[in-house]
């Protein structure tokens, strides 16, 4: 039987969700976090980030961890939250050791019309 240590597979990044911590690994992403343990957070596209279902309110603390939303995330949230630079979609952020403690808000789905 092989010998683990704390630093080998159990390695987990915990983000916070409307209050609810979850642990999550490495390069997974908000949305199949929230999915794989039944937390909160609506897709409709199955994290393809064409939906924004599963847009998020970052804390502000942890905006300069995050990359820049590419293009299409980009437009997207700015069509569904214009002016608002605080919303990301769950299904583009990649968790790593930098987003440990990460504190959220899922953002209503709201029809847009």
């Amino acid at each position: 039987m092989p010998d683990f240590c704390a630093g080998d597979v159990l390695d987990s990044i915990t983000f916070v969700i409307d209050g609810v911590a979850v642990a999550a690994t490495p390069g997974e992403s908000i949305l199949a976090a929230c999915q794989r343990l039944g937390a909160k957070l609506q897709t409709v596209c199955k994290g393809r980030g064409i939906c924004g279902a599963c847009r998020v309110d970052v804390a502000p603390e942890f905006l300069d961890l995050l990359p820049p939303p590419e293009k299409n995330e980009a437009r997207l949230l700015n069509y569904l939250s214009p002016g608002v630079t605080t919303h990301r979609l769950g299904c583009q952020i990649k968790l790593d050791e930098t987003l440990d403690g990460l504190r959220l808000r899922a953002v209503p789905l709201t029809v847009r019309t």
